[in-house]
């Protein structure tokens, strides 16, 4: 299988997103031009990536909002749900488990780990969380492939290598630990205080 550039997997997964959100509109349709504008992204980067779809569009109607959202799907594999597990239910945790926890998102929340006793033993939005302990039982159980690192205060080093052992393939990283992974392992990673931090920063240059 070859794999797509990061960049036009990024636009095909934002493409998605503003479809599921468009298709419940009066149009049925909708213009590369106008994908381009509502994302922000250079129209023939649009154009290219609707090529490589093999979508067909016209120049009176412009292209199939439905039909685009399944070649996407199939591109992307979204029709297969992927098992994931979030590491630590903090504020962070918490978070994963919303943004994931939609009907339209390709990856499917199997359990919760954490170390805290007033959280192991329930379950958050039908989702159980159990104790770091079960961590090999559980990911072998749900056969999960993606792990979601949400908490600070966790030895990651020692985690990371547990993890791959037990067949995780990808990682999401929500932490503020600099994660070091062989390269067969997928790491995408996220820094919500410097994110937050930079835009405090550009808010107060600008007033």
């Amino acid at each position: 299988m070859t794999l797509l550039p990061e960049k036009t997997l990024e636009r095909l997964s934002r493409y998605r997103r503003l479809l599921l959100r468009y298709q419940y509109l009066e149009k049925p349709y909708i213009f590369s031009g106008d994908l381009a504008n509502m994302l922000h992204v250079n129209a023939a980067h649009v154009r290219r990536d609707l090529m490589l779809l093999g979508a067909t569009g016209s120049r009176t109607h412009g292209y199939d909002v439905q039909q685009l959202i399944q070649l996407i799907a199939q591109q992307l594999h979204c029709n297969e749900t992927t098992p994931a597990c979030i590491i630590g239910f903090g504020h962070a945790g918490s978070f994963a488990l919303e943004l994931f926890g939609n009907e339209t998102s390709p990856v499917k929340i199997a359990a919760i780990f954490d170390n805290s006793n007033k959280s192991i033993g329930k379950s958050f939005e039908q989702v159980p969380c159990y104790s770091m302990e079960n961590l090999a039982e559980i990911i072998s159980r749900h056969n999960i492939s993606l792990a979601i690192l949400a908490d600070d205060d966790i030895d990651t080093e020692n985690l990371i290598s547990l993890l791959i052992s037990f067949g995780i393939k990808g990682i999401m990283n929500l932490t503020a630990a600099n994660l070091h992974l062989p390269e067969h392992i997928a790491l995408e990673e996220f820094d919500f205080t410097t994110a937050m931090i930079k835009l405090a920063y550009f808010a107060k240059r600008n007033n």
